[in-house]
């Protein structure tokens, strides 16, 4: 990973862009004088003196009893965990501080998640929170990044159902997919994702990751129902065309009217069907 790229990631932490190059500069060089910090990362030698104090404040460097003082830098994994320490504490703070306040999220609203990897968190929220069920209609790139939260909640029993176009694998996991290359149906089509969580969760919408976007979340009954029997519908036409009996998972994905779904899929697939 080059210098520019951990420098966003250190800032992304709480890290100014000098603060960054010094932290940086100093693991390649230590223990380093202010000069030498400044020469190295390329802060002004005009900004070296607050960067370093910053730093020091911070914990993420210490000096040493010389003169002209040197600086050594605390290593990376000891930064993380007072990092970590720091934020909890914080969290801690917060989350108490603003106890009082009654934000009781009402029922039935549709919210807009904006943005792309706040979509992709609220999916990870999503799936982490699961009791019974998930439901989820996906692409591959997606799917890659929500892969580690779902074998955890395969692992802790939840029935996990997917459909997808592009190739997707998961062990323990009920799959339905085209297996088309994602590059040529990205040719067609943008970036989609359908979750639903415990048949009462839905997070719906664009999945796209070069522009801001809206993305959908509700707790809205009707809501979900309609988007549950959109991934029933894909299912059913993707059995229909395979000759696949998925008669199984849409009679545990279905609520009430499709008492004889399964027997009507199943004779269908007996008798042959134009998109086979």
């Amino acid at each position: 990973m080059n210098k520019e790229r951990i420098t966003e990631r250190l800032k992304l932490l709480g890290f100014t862009s000098y603060e960054a190059k010094a932290y940086i500069a100093l693991l390649e060089n230590y223990p380093s004088t202010r000069y030498e910090l400044s020469k190295n990362s390329g802060v002004p030698r005009s900004a070296i003196y607050d960067v370093i104090r910053k730093l020091e404040e911070m914990g993420a460097v210490n000096g040493t009893y010389s003169e002209p003082v040197k600086y050594i830098p605390l290593p990376p994994e000891e930064l993380f965990q007072l990092l970590q320490r720091q934020f909890d504490s914080r969290i801690k703070e917060a989350r108490e501080s603003l106890a009082s306040f009654d934000t009781t999220i009402e029922p039935g609203h549709l919210w807009n998640v904006v943005g792309y990897q706040h979509m992709i968190h609220r999916a990870q929220e999503m799936i982490t929170r699961a009791v019974n069920s998930i439901y989820l209609s996906v692409w591959q790139r997606e799917f890659t990044l929500l892969t580690e939260d779902l074998k955890m909640a395969v692992q802790r029993g939840i029935q996990v159902i997917l459909f997808s176009f592009t190739p997707a694998e998961l062990p323990g996991a009920t799959i339905y997919t085209y297996n088309i290359e994602e590059s040529n149906l990205e040719k067609t089509w943008d970036h989609k994702i359908i979750l639903v969580v415990d048949q009462n969760e839905l997070l719906m919408g664009d999945a796209e990751n070069r522009y801001s976007r809206k993305t959908a979340w509700t707790n809205n009954t009707a809501i979900v129902d309609i988007a549950t029997n959109h991934i029933i519908l894909d299912i059913t036409l993707f059995g229909l065309r395979m000759n696949l009996d998925v008669s199984e998972s849409v009679n545990s994905m279905q609520k009430n009217g499709f008492e004889n779904l399964g027997d009507l899929l199943k004779h269908t697939i007996q008798i042959g069907h134009p998109f086979a």
